[in-house]
């Protein structure tokens, strides 16, 4: 699946302006698809091992804008964001840059991919 924002887009997102990037573009259909079924197992991953698993070039500490970019196309396609699913290793939650409630986010994520 494609994402619907393209590169170059701009949306405003947690008081800042964020520019979809061409790396962003190219693996946030692979992101996306690999945290629905995250969500559809009613589970969580960690952000080295979502880096690990898909192979991706991006640092850990360096997702949260690559999630921001995937919450806005889940925002446009009428669903909740995939991005609580993403934990630290050391805490088991969402990053402190997270806009919302993780725990009951993800449950609300695990009953609309269901």
């Amino acid at each position: 699946m494609t994402l619907v924002l393209r590169v170059g887009e701009k949306f405003e997102m947690k008081g800042r302006t964020i520019t979809v990037s061409k790396m962003q573009a190219d693996v946030g259909p692979q992101v996306r698809d690999y945290l629905v079924e995250v969500a559809r197992r009613g589970g969580t991953v960690t952000y080295g091992n979502l880096k690990d698993d898909l192979n991706l070039t991006y640092p850990p500490n360096g997702l949260g804008r690559l999630l921001d970019v995937i919450s806005e196309d889940c925002h446009r396609r009428g669903e909740p964001s995939l991005a609580p699913l993403v934990v630290n290793k050391a805490t088991g939650e969402a990053g402190s840059d997270y806009d919302g409630h993780p725990e009951s986010d993800r449950q609300a994520l695990y009953g609309y991919w269901s």
